[in-house]
């Protein structure tokens, strides 16, 4: 029988879990706008993958400095403000649709508004989960991510396409969201071992010991940074190197791949139960490889149907890396100091969304297609080199302890 506390725990998470949607939904609805911003600033095919690329450079001193932060002032201090900072930021946005600069701007502000909610909000939801079976917190806190990722998109794409101000409708639909779900999660108990009558760690500080660094740094660092790059290179790299062969509704089109690939990125969550992390990192990154090599084929055939294809592929490697990689870290720390750790692993996932950007530069000597085969067989090697097992983590699983 559920107890009343049972149950209040369950809705709490949610609550959390609704704002990592919402959050979400605003980084990566901007994939489908860059076709929009391209045609109606004249920019090149560099400067929309850096405004992609912009919101992964507020990122990084949001992941780095909200888990710690998290852990001395708890989840609510920082979680709550972030989410502000990034509903002010889409505000921002939809009023600066015509401005390159205040498009760089506002993106770079979102990005610092995500990575607190992101960072130390996972942690939250990993924590409000500690009576759910195990590894299902690092589950709650990827799918409530991927589907905000995935359907913002698809909603911002339709709305890009055949909606009248197609730089602004998208931004109002999302303020409303974000504001509606910040207002429900105001409330949601705070977590965290604060109390426990251990001095708080130093604010940039990340307490692993030598094996649990050198388990991050050879298991988990080199996979992370294609986490995000495989659906950043399916949502904005891909389209770029096809212009003119999207159809009829571009940025509707683009949606949807979209919302194909991030959804996929919730459908293979499952498999992080069936292998152990270090096992499912390599074959997220096998398939990673397969989705690169196949959309080499489509930009080199400028076959945009073949899109269809490897959306999918490349979701499914997004989803099972970023579980496999955030169930690893959750691991190698202890309650109260994994909010450090899930930060930077934040940042290196995020150093993913330079993909684009580093895509766009090298077709300016090669070939777009050529560029996509050279990034396969990075994977490939990286794939490689990767532990065969955890046997040198230690540590305790952070949805089943009782933090």
């Amino acid at each position: 029988m559920t107890s009343p506390a049972d149950a209040a725990c369950a809705r709490a998470w949610q609550r959390v879990g609704w704002l990592l949607f919402a959050v979400g939904w605003g980084a990566n609805h901007f994939a489908p706008l860059l076709l929009v911003y391209r045609q109606r600033l004249a920019l090149d095919a560099a400067a929309p993958a850096l405004l992609f690329g912009m919101y992964a450079l507020g990122l990084v001193p949001g992941l780095l400095l909200a888990g710690p932060l998290s852990d001395r002032r708890g989840r609510r201090a920082v979680v709550l403000p972030s989410a502000v900072a990034a509903l002010v930021a889409s505000v921002g946005l939809g009023c600066f649709g015509d401005n390159f600069a205040g498009l760089l701007g506002g993106r770079l502000l979102y990005g610092l508004g995500a990575g607190g909610v992101m960072s130390a909000g996972a942690v939250w939801v990993i924590e409000l989960s500690h009576r759910a079976a195990p590894g299902a917190g690092a589950r709650r806190a990827t799918i409530s991510l991927s589907s905000g990722f995935g359907l913002g998109p698809l909603v911002s794409g339709v709305l890009a396409q055949y909606a009248p101000a197609p730089t602004v409708a998208p931004f109002a639909v999302h303020v409303a969201l974000l504001g509606s779900v910040l207002v429900i999660a105001w409330r949601t108990p705070d977590t965290g071992d604060r109390a426990a009558g251990r001095p708080a760690p130093p604010l940039l500080r990340i307490e692993l010991d030598r094996a649990g660094w050198r388990q991050f740094l050879r298991g988990v660092a080199p996979m992370a940074p294609f986490v995000f790059g495989f659906p950043a290179i399916a949502l904005a790299a891909m389209p770029s190197m096809l212009t003119g062969s999207l159809g009829r509704a571009p940025m509707a089109y683009t949606g949807v791949l979209c919302v194909i690939a991030l959804s996929m990125g919730v459908v293979f969550q499952p498999l992080t139960r069936r292998f152990e992390p270090a096992f499912a990192a390599r074959l997220g990154l096998i398939f990673g490889a397969a989705g690169l090599a196949l959309g080499a084929l489509a930009v080199g055939w400028q076959a945009h149907g073949l899109l269809l294809a490897v959306a999918p592929i490349l979701g499914a490697a997004y989803g099972v890396c970023m579980t496999a990689g955030l169930l690893t870290v959750q691991r190698l720390a202890r309650p109260d100091a994994r909010g450090g750790i899930t930060g930077l692993y934040y940042v290196l996932t995020y150093l993913g969304f330079a993909a684009p950007y580093l895509l766009a530069l090298a077709t300016r000597v090669t070939a777009p297609a050529s560029a996509l085969w050279a990034t396969a067989a990075v994977v490939v090697a990286t794939a490689s080199v990767l532990p065969r097992s955890r046997s040198s983590m230690h540590g305790i699983d952070p949805s089943s302890s009782n933090t």
